[in-house]
């Protein structure tokens, strides 16, 4: 499912009721005191490379300057200390989101990341991750800031920008 919740301020996005990442996403924005305009997107997880990478394209051209905040995680099945049983092709999907978050080398990972096995990991940052793949046209600087299994979900925050 896409579904557009609006244009508005970061205060306001909080006043309706929000999936879990966008409220998340809608937080950080007021606590870094953000106070510009604010489009927010769900993605399903089983749209198409093209799909999320023609959104990205769109999504990078609204303005002169755009910025992403893309939420999504890595996989569920990482590590001992989560409820589920780990899965080795969990540690190989997480190895490659952090090495393309870090590199900037997604359009070699994101694109092929296969929607059924992302499903069966529980990764859910595929579609927002392929989305931001067809943003990336100018962004020059790619850092990843934090790469951590919490109780067995991989969550990584990275930046890039031009």
């Amino acid at each position: 499912m896409n579904r557009h919740l609006g244009q508005g301020r970061p205060a306001e996005a909080t006043a309706i009721r929000l999936p879990r990442a966008l409220s998340i996403g809608a937080h950080l924005l007021q606590q870094a005191g953000w106070s510009g305009p604010v489009r927010a997107y769900e993605l399903d997880d089983a749209r198409s490379w093209s799909a999320n990478g023609e959104d990205g394209v769109h999504l990078a051209r609204w303005a002169d300057r755009v910025g992403l905040l893309v939420m999504g995680n890595g996989p569920t099945r990482v590590g001992t200390d989560g409820a589920l049983r780990p899965d080795p092709q969990a540690e190989e999907i997480d190895s490659g989101i952090a090495t393309a978050l870090a590199s900037g080398d997604v359009d070699g990972f994101f694109p092929n990341l296969d929607a059924d096995l992302a499903r069966e990991l529980g990764v859910s940052g595929r579609s927002p991750w392929q989305l931001l793949d067809g943003a990336d046209e100018d962004l020059a600087t790619h850092r990843l800031l934090y790469a951590e299994t919490v109780d067995g979900v991989s969550c990584f925050v990275a930046t890039w920008s031009p």
